[in-house]
């Protein structure tokens, strides 16, 4: 082997490994390996190897005649990656300008099909990860061997030694190695992606998990500063930027002195990201476009966040010097995006959800049924000429309904103070029930000054007045037991009413019963203190029904809500 050849193939071999980065480097191109069976993946790896193959005629040194081709790896490489379609066509390509420019023989150009054929035929069994570089070079050595011996059927005893010792060693050498150089070198990129892919992963977690007691009170200055805080503490970048959709909520690191919080968002790659809800990666101080004269910051990306498909600011990660932000750096940003995104959207849900529940309680608060208001105040009348002490002692309980229902309370009271609004109700019930009427009250001294939920005991004491024992005829009997059983405060109603049918026991736990008091205190513990807290109903037609309500053993609780919304 000459000096010349030994450069041509080292010659050859670079234009292979350019390629090879080239493409491995490209996710669209990589995208298209992965899934080839589509009309846009086909034509554009078709476009892409047939460059390859017909360019791989001149990789030869700019003097002498050529040694080496490198049009077959071409070939193989594009029935590797797209399947037996794009290796088809590609050989075709090929064996066409073959044919027609280079004025070679047809059984060549009909080999070149073949072997791109054959080569996509690999593909249908393995997946393009699974096609290792050791097996490419497996089937570019088989190709070259095929082709040394087509070559041996239309040559002369001369020639064909010229060929084996001149073009066809080299040649072989080549093109087994060229095959094994692409893919490991594509096979080592997408490794090196991976490696960023699980670094920028974990990173991401990692800021999820700091950030998100503070996301959940609201994306507003507060919890932008403490999040921008952590990311910049763990991503090591130059500065962190957090805004909502018109102003900066937090900056942190060089530049801060002339991007402050809570003033309009100077930066026009910031803005741009805002208005086209894509990432804008930045080289170049033009790129970023801000304003001051002299800010440090030069290169970065920026991502916008979302809730639904709706923008509500971005972060961003800046760097001071041109031309450093690397993937690592744009996977980062975009894993920190998806998840604060998904963070503020929860907190959304979250507020939204409290609203509607505080909606729902003030309905319940408001709720005085007209038939139980018409029928105390005629009770009250008739007592007035009869009874005016028990007239006295009605008005006072009616009042004290009246002011729990339409005034502002806390949303946790201690048991006592809940027990005093229900015997309020008890004792105009009592009323329209006659002697026939018994209450149980029975609580320890412990859950006296427990916390429970407001508007949690009364409903529980309504259904059961109204729906069991109010029906039933004969002597009734309703009882309130209260205790604490380990860290769990038990409470249960009991009556001897004429009890719920299974068909509509089962409406009420499926959540399909149209009353609005069970189902609400239901949801809501279910909400305040999660799935194994709540109401559970026992019925047995017609001997009565028992209502058990279980929640955590609390004397006292802190609730702190801190109101805060998107800029």
């Amino acid at each position: 082997m000459t000096v010349f050849t030994l450069l041509e193939v080292i010659s050859a071999l670079s234009f292979i490994a350019m390629t090879a980065y080239l493409t491995g480097r490209s996710r669209f191109i990589m995208r298209c390996a992965r899934y080839p069976f589509h009309p846009l993946s086909h034509f554009s790896l078709i476009v892409l190897f047939s460059l390859f193959s017909i360019t791989g005629n001149y990789s030869a040194l700019p003097w002498g005649e050529p040694v080496i081709t490198t049009r077959l790896v071409g070939v193989l490489l594009s029935g590797i990656a797209g399947g037996p379609i794009t290796g088809f066509n590609v050989g075709l390509i090929c064996g066409l300008y073959l044919a027609l420019v280079e004025n070679m023989s047809t059984a060549l150009a009909v080999f070149i099909v073949m072997a791109g054929t054959l080569a996509g035929l690999l593909r249908l069994r393995f997946s393009f990860q699974q096609l290792t570089p050791l097996t490419g070079a497996c089937v570019a050595l088989v190709a070259e061997l095929c082709q040394i011996a087509l070559f041996t059927l239309f040559a002369t005893q001369e020639s064909f030694s010229a060929y084996i010792m001149r073009t066809a060693i080299p040649t072989l050498a080549v093109g087994v190695a060229g095959v094994w150089l692409f893919l490991l070198t594509v096979n080592w990129i997408e490794a090196e992606q991976d490696i960023y892919g699980a670094r920028a992963a974990q990173l991401s977690l990692n800021i999820a998990s700091r950030t998100l007691p503070y996301l959940q009170l609201g994306f507003n200055t507060h919890s932008a500063t403490v999040a921008a805080h952590i990311i910049y503490e763990l991503t090591k970048v130059d500065a962190v930027s957090i805004t909502g959709r018109y102003k900066c909520l937090a900056f942190i690191g060089q530049g801060s002195e002339h991007h402050k919080p809570g003033e309009p968002i100077i930066s026009a790659a910031v803005k741009d990201a805002i208005t086209s809800k894509v990432m804008k990666v930045i080289n170049a101080p033009a790129d970023r476009g801000c304003p001051f004269p002299y800010c440090p910051l030069q290169a970065g990306v920026v991502v916008p966040l979302f809730t639904g498909s709706k923008v509500v600011g971005t972060i961003e990660l800046a760097r001071v010097n041109n031309d450093t932000v690397s993937e690592l750096d744009i996977r980062i940003a975009d894993g920190i995006a998806n998840l604060l995104s998904v963070q503020i959207q929860l907190a959304e849900l979250d507020e939204q959800r409290k609203m509607r529940e505080k909606a729902e309680l003030k309905a319940l608060r408001a709720q005085i049924n007209p038939h139980f208001l018409f029928n105390t105040i005629n009770i009250i009348m008739s007592f007035c000429r009869t009874d005016p002490d028990k007239a006295r002692s009605l008005l006072d309980s009616l009042a004290t309904l009246m002011h729990r229902g339409y005034s502002n309370q806390d949303d946790f009271l201690t048991l006592q103070d809940e027990l005093s609004a229900v015997t309020a109700y008890l004792e105009i019930a009592k009323s329209r029930f006659g002697d026939r009427l018994d209450i149980a009250v029975h609580i320890d001294d412990t859950t006296a000054n427990a916390l429970v939920p407001a508007l949690s005991l009364q409903p529980l004491v309504e259904n059961a007045l109204n729906h069991g024992l109010f029906p039933k005829l004969g002597h009734s009997l309703l009882s309130i037991e209260a205790y604490v059983e380990a860290t769990t405060l038990m409470i249960t109603v009991t009556d001897n009413g004429v009890g719920i049918s299974p068909e509509k026991l089962e409406q009420i736990r499926a959540g399909n019963s149209d009353g609005v008091g069970l189902m609400n205190v239901h949801k809501r513990l279910g909400s305040l203190y999660g799935p194994g807290y709540g109401l559970t109903i026992n019925s047995k037609p017609p001997f009565g029904t028992e209502i058990l309500l279980k929640i955590p053993f609390q004397v006292e609780t802190q609730v702190v809500q801190k109101e805060g919304g998107v800029s």
